[in-house]
């Protein structure tokens, strides 16, 4: 995502609307500038999205000065990118970029011609859809140890260290200290992946985009049954470590939402 951010650091930089402005004569900005570009953006959303668009009830017209800057001048945090009211930010910074939404970005920005060129893993024989596929299977079967937390197979997947071991470590450390256990019994709880494609590759970082299902119950010492159930769309960011290939972040932008016990 660092990268993905930084690229849309300098598209806004380059937009046509701010380059036309004072902004495009100052190099470093400083807060006064970004609430010129908070103006500039808020008025592009207000004439983009039209009155009968879904996303103007759901992202609103406006962005705040202060977040704009946080943006530019935080280094990139695992924690800060699945918070819902920051997707929503970058939602709306795509919108002013000219695409529909963050998902909309990366695959537009970031797509390759040779999109379905497999690559083996150097390290297990792995192509990138074959790693993407075991983490979500291994992701899948971590949740059947709970109350215990078992990551044996799941690290093979995953960087050490990673943002995504991290979220996933804090998933199922929540489900066990609200003592619930997941329910598999005549398949209640299933997922599947219905397309998984490539979306760009370099020497250093190869993009995975997928469509998911996810259907996963879970029950308390009560037999009180919860149910997390949604469909979207994901991307997989896989770094080279030298001699393998191995997950290091996803964008999901339901975390939020899964995280949350219904």
């Amino acid at each position: 995502m660092e990268k993905i951010y930084n690229t849309i650091k300098e598209d806004i930089k380059n937009h046509p609307d701010l380059r036309s402005s004072l902004l495009g004569m100052i190099e470093d900005w400083k807060r006064s500038q970004f609430v010129i570009l908070a103006d500039i953006i808020s008025e592009n959303l207000a004439q983009s999205l039209i009155s009968t668009d879904p996303r103007r009830l759901s992202l609103g017209t406006t962005i705040s000065p202060i977040t704009l800057q946080r943006f530019f001048e935080n280094d990139y945090q695992f924690k800060t990118h699945n918070d819902l009211r920051f997707i929503k930010t970058l939602d709306k910074i795509c919108i002013f970029l000219g695409k529909n939404d963050l998902n909309d970005y990366i695959h537009q920005n970031f797509k390759d011609e040779n999109n379905l060129k497999p690559e083996e893993d150097a390290n297990n024989n792995l192509s990138d859809k074959e790693l993407v596929s075991k983490f979500c299977e291994f992701q899948f079967d971590a949740l059947k140890y709970l109350p215990n937390i078992n990551l044996e197979k799941l690290s093979t997947t995953v960087g050490k260290d990673s943002p995504i071991l991290a979220r996933t470590v804090s998933y199922l450390k929540d489900k066990r200290e609200n003592n619930l256990v997941f329910v598999t019994e005549n398949n209640r709880s299933n997922y599947e992946i219905y397309q998984i494609t490539t979306v760009s590759e370099d020497s250093e970082l190869r993009v995975i985009k997928t469509k998911e299902f996810w259907n996963l119950v879970f029950k308390d010492e009560r037999e009180n049954n919860f149910v997390v159930h949604h469909i979207n769309t994901q991307f997989y960011f896989i770094r080279n470590f030298g001699d393998h290939w191995k997950i290091w972040d996803n964008y999901n932008p339901d975390f939020a939402n899964l995280a949350k016990i219904n």
